[in-house]
């Protein structure tokens, strides 16, 4: 399974960076709880060995490499709506701004262990102007690519992912159609490739439906969230949000186990 996400954002690229990792820190609080949630096991600078598919030559930009290691415990509410529970997810991701890869594997589902994982490949690009290929992927992977745009103002989500707080409509002013009036300095394209590779045939199209049903909700939710919270990250540098980050995996950690 092979989709494309695209979406638009009234923001510069320049902005993005520093308001995606607040957006990260906030969705990690708020979606931790006893038993559930995220656990940062690892956020370091990235060495040679780390790199996924790395080219040679490409030493010289280690430096520029964050990886963050983290595990979901997913909430069985998401889980059950295809029949599972006690699923434990392994996220790898590797930050090189603009473009990063993130790695997820299930560690567990129940009693068993699914083989396969999901591939998300993220470019961002300035400006509002679609790019068709812009992961440059060849004719024949191309062909079996299904794209999917998300718009963070006229989507419609369930009644329990829709906040007052993070609705575009409500906080920024934006209406049905605001893509046409994008300026493009101001704006910019985020694009996710989600690869899903499942070795296990019992469980492939579970687990295909498991991602199908969330990640679009999932894109939508974390950018309204990302453009309406601008008063919380404007003006933060990167120290801050390294600084915030060491703060929250200590926070997620006490928040799991009930302290």
């Amino acid at each position: 399974m092979l989709l494309e996400y695209r979406i638009k954002l009234p923001i510069s690229i320049d902005q993005y960076q520093i308001a995606h990792l607040h957006t990260t820190i906030d969705m990690s609080k708020e979606h931790t709880g006893l038993d559930e949630g995220v656990e940062v096991l690892e956020n370091t600078p990235c060495d040679p060995a780390c790199l996924p598919h790395q080219k040679p030559g490409s030493r010289k930009e280690v430096a520029k490499v964050q990886r963050t290691s983290k595990r979901y415990y997913v909430p069985d509410s998401i889980t059950s709506v295809v029949g599972l529970n006690k699923v434990v997810l392994r996220e790898s991701s590797f930050n090189k701004f603009p473009n990063f890869r993130t790695i997820v594997t299930a560690e567990s589902v129940g009693d068993a262990v699914i083989n396969g994982e999901f591939i998300i490949d993220t470019v961002c690009r300035k400006g509002g102007d679609v790019v068709d290929n812009v992961f440059k992927l060849p004719q024949g992977i191309l062909d079996k690519r299904a794209v999917v745009d998300v718009d963070i103002v006229a989507d419609v989500l369930p009644a329990d992912l829709v906040n007052a707080d993070e609705d575009p409509k409500k906080v920024l002013g934006l209406a049905d159609g605001w893509q046409g009036s994008l300026i493009p300095r101001l704006s910019m394209v985020v694009y996710k490739l989600v690869f899903v590779k499942s070795r296990d045939p019992v469980n492939k199209e579970t687990i295909n439906a498991l991602v199908m049903d969330n990640l679009n909700k999932i894109f939508n939710v974390f950018h309204r969230k990302l453009v309406c919270s601008q008063d919380r990250w404007k003006g933060l540098n990167m120290e801050d949000i390294r600084t915030m980050e060491e703060e929250t995996k200590d926070l997620l950690d006490k928040k799991r186990k009930g302290e």
